[in-house]
């Protein structure tokens, strides 16, 4: 077996095998037919002769940078054995010298591959649900007095940086955090994934304390995700984390998108409770794993 690195020679090969391969594991952050490798998406494949056979790239944007960590976007070998796994993480590895750990997700199920993972030296860094909403129709919800929410256009630059502010503010503490950025919503509202009414502010008065992210699936693009689901502690348990979630499905369902995707980590029992409660099912159970680089 030998190493190849992505260039313009070899990408269409690397997209293609992430394409045909790259689900069985996540298919969060694949390449499309735009990608170019860069400094900050790094990319190899694993030949057997011509043959692609595995592949591995790797995502050090600033955010992840700015926390010392990378995410793999994919890590796979059709055949997952330890040899090709080692293969791939040590083509990875000098691009990860300025960082303290590279994560990646895998599905509880596949356990050949964590086993090939933990061979390595990845740990278990926690666990997430993926759950779908599949039903046509969504409860209505009710914006309490005094409240605004507000789907922000991609030139509202105070919106997007309070909706920024607030969301790295509800979650900094979390595990796996990276964060979001003005340029991060600009970025979506200009690609391919946006949702027009997608990007939502909730505010008590001109108090921001909910947000939420709805966006076209990158994979099925019948499909949305929500993300940047969050209410500010201070206002938790009046039922604005319902109307958050209530309001981000119905503005999938009427752009036409069904199913409807969240993923929400296993320790947050409430928010998982509230996904559950309000019709969202069970679609997949993911690892996280984390690899002490630095």
């Amino acid at each position: 077996m030998t190493i190849s690195p992505i260039s313009l020679d070899n990408v269409a090969e690397y997209v293609r095998y992430c394409r045909l391969h790259g689900a069985e594991h996540d298919e969060s952050f694949l390449p499309d037919d735009a990608f170019v490798p860069t400094e900050e998406y790094p990319a190899y494949l694993l030949l057997q002769g011509a043959q692609a056979v595995g592949a591995v790239g790797l995502m050090r944007t600033q955010p992840y940078r700015t926390k010392g960590k990378a995410r793999l976007t994919i890590f796979h070998a059709a055949d997952p054995s330890p040899a090709a796994y080692a293969a791939l993480l040590a083509a990875i590895r000098p691009h990860t010298s300025d960082l303290h750990s590279v994560y990646g997700f895998l599905p509880q199920g596949k356990t050949q591959a964590r086993r090939c993972w933990e061979a390595l030296g990845f740990v278990v860094e926690r666990t997430a649900y993926l759950l779908a909403y599949h039903a046509r129709t969504v409860p209505p919800a009710s914006v309490p007095e005094g409240y605004s929410l507000i789907a922000l256009e991609p030139a509202d630059t105070v919106g997007i940086r309070e909706m920024c502010d607030l969301w790295n503010e509800n979650y900094g503490q979390q595990p796996g955090f990276v964060g979001a950025s003005p340029e991060y919503l600009t970025d979506v509202a200009n690609s391919d994934e946006y949702i027009p009414g997608g990007i939502l502010l909730l505010r008590r008065g001109h108090t921001p304390v909910g947000t939420a992210l709805v966006c076209r699936d990158d994979v099925n693009e019948s499909s949305a995700n929500i993300g940047m689901l969050s209410v500010h502690p201070g206002y938790r348990g009046q039922g604005l984390g319902r109307l958050m979630l209530r309001t981000a499905v119905d503005v999938a369902l009427r752009d036409g998108m069904s199913p409807v995707y969240l993923s929400v980590d296993a320790h947050n029992a409430s928010a998982l409770a509230l996904y559950l409660s309000e019709g969202f099912i069970e679609d997949a159970v993911m690892v996280c794993y984390a690899l002490t680089v630095g």
